[in-house]
C-alpha cells in the first residue's frame, strides 16, 4: 500500500504472526480456493470451498474449537461435485422458526442461473442442488444475502440476494417461503439500474451489504473490477429498493470480495478482502497489482462519512495476488475467525486454505505510533 496515497491510519502487519494462523486444508497438486464459512448457534463453524479456481467439487469441513483445528472433509451431495462457481453459505430463519443453512452456487456459463441446497439439521444432511432462473448468467451468487425489514421496521421473512453478470449488471432476487415452508426466489431485477453509467464505468460487482447499527439503513460495498477507481459505496433507506449514487470509498478499502462482520464486543466493523494496489504511471494512467489478504476495521459511520477508519491489517502474505475470498465469522467473545485461500508458501505451487484468528481489542492493546502509515 503506497504511503503517499494514504492519510494516517493504524497499520498492523500480522502476516508473520504464525500463532494466529491455522491450517484448514492443503492437497498436493490440487488448487483449493474461494471459501465461505458460517457460525452455527452451538459455536461450530462450517467452511465450504471448491477444488479449483472458482469452480469444482465443493468441500465441506467443520471446526468445533473456533477455527483452531478443522476435521476431515465431510460427505456432500452428488450434485455438488460439478459446482460452477464459488459457494456461498448463509443461515436464514423460516416463518415457523426453523433455522436453515442455505448454500448457493452460481452458473456463469452453460445454461446460467444459480443453484441452492439447504440443511435444516446444522449441516448434518443436505439436499441436492435445485436450479433457478437458467438463462441469466450469474457470477458469485449470492455475494450477499441480507434479511429485510417490513414497512413498520420489523424483521420480515424475506432475504435479498445479490449477484452480477458478465456485463456488470448487478441483480437482486428475494428469498421467501410459501405456506408449506418451501423456498421461493423472486425473478431477478436490476439493483442499480438508475446508476447504470457508474456501474459499468467501474465494473461494480461482488457486492457486500451491511446494515447500520440502528437498523434503518443498508450500505453496499462493491468491488470495482475495472480498477479505474476505488471500490465504491452506496446507501439505501428503503430496504434496497433505491440507492444513493455510488461514490468511491477510501483507498484503504480498495479490494475484491469484501466480507463484513460486526464485532459483538465493540460494535466496529471488520471487513476482509483481497488487496488491490492502484498506482499512477507517468502518463497519468492507472495501473494496479493484486496484493495480500487484508482487512479494514472501522465504524459504520466511518464508512458512511468516507473516513479512513481505524486499522488497516495485513492478515497474510500471498505470493501471487490470488487470495482473499474469505469466510468472516465473529465469535461472541469478539474473536474473528477469518478463512481464506491463497498462495501462502512461495515454494508450493497451488493455493490452500488457512484461518487467521484475531480480536480487535488485541489490536487496540498493541497499537503504537510506529504503526501509523
Amino acid at each position: 500500500m503506497s504511503r503517499n496515497k494514504l492519510e494516517s491510519i493504524r497499520y498492523v502487519d500480522l502476516s508473520q504472526n504464525k500463532c494466529l494462523q491455522y491450517l484448514v486444508d492443503r492437497e498436493e497438486g490440487q488448487y483449493l480456493g474461494h471459501p465461505d464459512s458460517i457460525l452455527l448457534d452451538d459455536g461450530t463453524i462450517l467452511v465450504f470451498y471448491p477444488k479449483g479456481h472458482g469452480k469444482g467439487p465443493i468441500v465441506m469441513k467443520k471446526s468445533v474449537d473456533g477455527g483452531k483445528t478443522w476435521g476431515e472433509r465431510l460427505p456432500t451431495p452428488e450434485s455438488w461435485t460439478n459446482s460452477q462457481e464459488t459457494p456461498t453459505i448463509y443461515q436464514v430463519v423460516k416463518p415457523d422458526g426453523t433455522r436453515r443453512l442455505e448454500l448457493i452456487s452460481g452458473v456463469p456459463w452453460d445454461e446460467g442461473g444459480f443453484r441452492t441446497a439447504y440443511s435444516e439439521d446444522n449441516g448434518q444432511n443436505w439436499t441436492e442442488f435445485k436450479h433457478y432462473y437458467p438463462g441469466l448468467h450469474t457470477i458469485v451468487a449470492h455475494a450477499s444475502l441480507t434479511r429485510l425489514k417490513d414497512s413498520e421496521g420489523n424483521w420480515d421473512n424475506r432475504w435479498m440476494g445479490l449477484f452480477h453478470d458478465h456485463e456488470f449488471n448487478n441483480w437482486k432476487t428475494i428469498l421467501s417461503f410459501d405456506e408449506n415452508g418451501q423456498e421461493r426466489w423472486s425473478k431477478p431485477q436490476r439493483l442499480l439500474a438508475e446508476h447504470n453509467e457508474i456501474e459499468k464505468h467501474a465494473g461494480l460487482c461482488e457486492i457486500e451489504i451491511m446494515r447500520a447499527p440502528d437498523g434503518k439503513q443498508l450500505a453496499l460495498l462493491a468491488r470495482a473490477q475495472h480498477k479505474r477507481i476505488n471500490a465504491m459505496v452506496a446507501f439505501s433507506n428503503d430496504e434496497g429498493e433505491t440507492w444513493s449514487q455510488p461514490r468511491e470509498a477510501p483507498q484503504v478499502l480498495m479490494g475484491e470480495r469484501h466480507k463484513a462482520q460486526y464485532d459483538p464486543v465493540s460494535g466496529r466493523l471488520l471487513i476482509t478482502f483481497r488487496q488491490i494496489i492502484r498506482k499512477e504511471r507517468n502518463d497519468g494512467e492507472d495501473q494496479w497489482i493484486a496484493g495480500d489478504w487484508c482487512a479494514w476495521v472501522g465504524t459504520y459511520e466511518d464508512l458512511y462519512e468516507g473516513r479512513m477508519g481505524e486499522y488497516y491489517i495485513r492478515l497474510m502474505q500471498d505470493f501471487t495476488g490470488d487470495c482473499g475470498y474469505a469466510g468472516n465469522v465473529a465469535l461472541p467473545d469478539g474473536t474473528f475467525v477469518l478463512t481464506s485461500y491463497g498462495h501462502w508458501d512461495k515454494e508450493y505451487r497451488n493455493p490452500f486454505v488457512m484461518t487467521v484468528r484475531l480480536k480487535i481489542s488485541q489490536l487496540d492493546d498493541r497499537f503504537t505510533t510506529s504503526n501509523i502509515l
